[in-house]
């Protein structure tokens, strides 16, 4: 009985711990991710964002403890007046943020 819940804690302090050292994207990836998804709302929707243009600013936000150990972590993103946030861990996308026009909520199909 003993042995099993000592194996239990272990097993849970491992997973704790391995979820606050968990990696996370580089800077440099998270900008390429956020040009990959720029280049998508190019192409869906017609517009014109400049993707080579270097990033205003990459910043990783909710860097907290608590964010750390549940894994919210984002990086967001500014290029061209257009801010990305992409989640940090395995860069997904969460929203972007155009230029006075609002949030878009979801990549379109």
């Amino acid at each position: 009985m003993r042995k099993t819940i000592v194996i239990s804690l272990i097993v849970l302090s491992l997973i704790a711990i391995y979820q606050f050292q968990r990696p996370i994207l580089t800077e440099e990836s998270a900008v390429n991710k956020a040009k990959e998804y720029l280049q998508i709302i190019n192409t869906n929707m017609k517009e014109n964002i400049q993707t080579q243009k270097l990033p205003d600013y990459c910043v990783l936000r909710k860097d907290t403890f608590w964010n750390k150990m549940i894994g919210n972590r984002q990086w967001t993103v500014m290029i061209d007046g257009y801010g990305v946030d992409i989640q940090a861990y395995k860069g997904e996308f969460i929203q972007m943020v155009g230029p006075l026009d609002g949030v878009i909520t979801e990549l379109p199909n």
